[in-house]
């Protein structure tokens, strides 16, 4: 089950729905080594005996269920610290072990707790991002708050208004720190793709498929058509000279520009690449994005904001077809959400790094 389905049994438990038993909840607090697990799993726990998520199944699972257990008949939260060694590691058909320190809290009805899961579920629903910080020590009460640009539940503690005011606003990666975990919650990423071609079309469907909600915007009505786009949350038709009207453009937004033209590519990266935000990528040969960023220069913008731009865009992998091309943005795309991770290497790849979608790019 997703992460929005968990917070929202959390929160129908937490607020005392009907025939709702309590739980205890188990979110991955710190990992290091292979683990078969993700750095944010979680497992929620019923007195009912259901099990909803996971945070890796087998040996590992079991003692986390059993230690969860206890949680819920006790309402006190706990760490709890899990190591993968080499006998179980080959169990898993891994070469290495890891360990992995997950925080329990207990779910249960509770004023503050349902106000906290109700929120961070209705955000995840929109797509909007936030902080969920949960202290350790429960003793005086429950300690537990959401936080997010328009409004702040539950922060009546020092240590969790400090914890998320300390938290990398980007990082993806919950942190334990200093009795506080603060955990970011978000729903899925959103990419616009501009540009409905052969490529623009299969990077849409690659990145729907990765997890990205995903809105396709083109100047003709045939190929922003949302039979042709099934896999795609919104098919707008625009002007290219309105990109910002065609869907919302914030700093949580991903942005591909995969036209059928130089002219086209221009005139969305002049109104796309001075805005703040989280990935701008433009498809093409190298040839074709140095004549454009030279435009983009005799029109004014800056040699800062230009550098920005993931040009030409997709990682280096020989990619030649449309489908492949659509793995390498996508890749890269997945590279940039998970700067910082220390899951498969995760890294920032910068924008002028040697790459190239290709000539074999370029959209007809």
């Amino acid at each position: 089950m997703s992460l929005p389905e968990i917070l929202a049994e959390c929160a129908r438990i937490a607020a005392g729905s009907s025939g709702a038993p309590a739980g205890a909840l188990a979110s991955v607090a710190k990992r290091h080594g292979s683990l078969p697990m993700s750095a944010t799993a979680k497992l929620l726990v019923t007195a009912g005996g259901a099990r909803i998520g996971t945070v890796g199944g087998g040996c590992l699972e079991a003692e986390i269920i059993e230690r969860a257990q206890d949680v819920l008949q006790t309402r006190v939260p706990a760490l709890s610290s899990h190591s993968l060694n080499a006998e179980l590691a080959g169990d898993y058909g891994l070469t290495c072990g890891g360990t992995a320190e997950l925080f329990i809290e207990p779910v249960y009805g509770d004023e503050r707790l349902a106000a906290v899961y109700a929120e961070a579920s209705a955000l995840m629903a929109r797509g909007e991002r936030a902080l969920m910080a949960t202290g350790i020590d429960w003793s005086g009460g429950v300690v537990k708050a959401i936080s997010h640009p328009e409004r702040l539940i539950g922060a009546d503690n020092d240590l969790v208004r400090s914890a998320i005011g300390e938290f990398d606003a980007m990082s993806e990666l919950p942190s334990l720190e200093n009795g506080v975990l603060v955990e970011p919650i978000s729903g899925k990423p959103r990419l616009v793709v501009f540009g409905a071609g052969h490529v623009g079309a299969r990077v849409a469907e690659a990145a729907a498929f990765a997890g990205w909600r995903v809105t396709v915007a083109d100047d003709r009505a045939d190929f922003a058509d949302a039979q042709r786009l099934p896999f795609a949350e919104r098919a707008v038709v625009c002007d290219f000279h309105d990109a910002i009207g065609a869907a919302p453009l914030d700093a949580d937004t991903y942005v591909v520009i995969a036209t059928r033209g130089h002219q086209h590519d221009v005139v969305l990266a002049s109104q796309l690449v001075p805005l703040p935000l989280r990935y701008l990528g433009m498809l093409g040969s190298r040839r074709k994005v140095a004549l454009t960023e030279k435009v983009l220069r005799e029109w004014g913008i800056t040699n800062e904001a230009i550098e920005k731009v993931y040009a030409p865009v997709g990682l280096s992998i020989g990619a030649d077809t449309p489908e492949e091309i659509a793995v390498s943005v996508v890749a890269e795309m997945i590279s940039v959400r998970r700067a910082g991770s220390r899951r498969r290497g995760g890294k920032l790849i910068h924008a002028h790094d040697e790459q190239s979608s290709g000539d074999a790019a370029r959209e007809h």
